[in-house]
């Protein structure tokens, strides 16, 4: 993937956003798997959430924003959404595993 500064015209510019979105997805799925695991150290259903771990998250991702020049908020935002939506999936996975046992 070329560099920012090292592209000449807008299809090297797109081949490289196409690389990345890629990895981040990927970077997702890798993720899942990391939730589904974490869902057997919790005691129960309840433990999930977690409030002030996702509380700690939020201001961590936003100090990592400013660091790159990134807009903390967008970013607390951003990871906001997909820390719910995993938290959900989560629950979602204890519940059939436990439906399994």
């Amino acid at each position: 993937m070329k560099q920012p500064e090292d592209c000449s015209d807008l299809l090297d510019v797109r081949e490289a956003i196409d690389q990345i979105d890629h990895s981040i997805v990927e970077g997702l799925a890798l993720r899942m798997k990391y939730v589904h695991a974490a869902s057997r150290f919790k005691p129960d259903l309840a433990s999930i959430p977690a409030p002030e771990r996702v509380s700690t998250m939020l201001v961590k991702r936003g100090e990592w924003a400013a660091e790159r020049q990134l807009e903390p908020a967008f970013i607390k935002g951003l990871f906001s959404s997909i820390i719910h939506w995993y938290i959900a999936q989560q629950i979602q996975y204890r519940v059939r595993q436990e439906a399994r046992s």
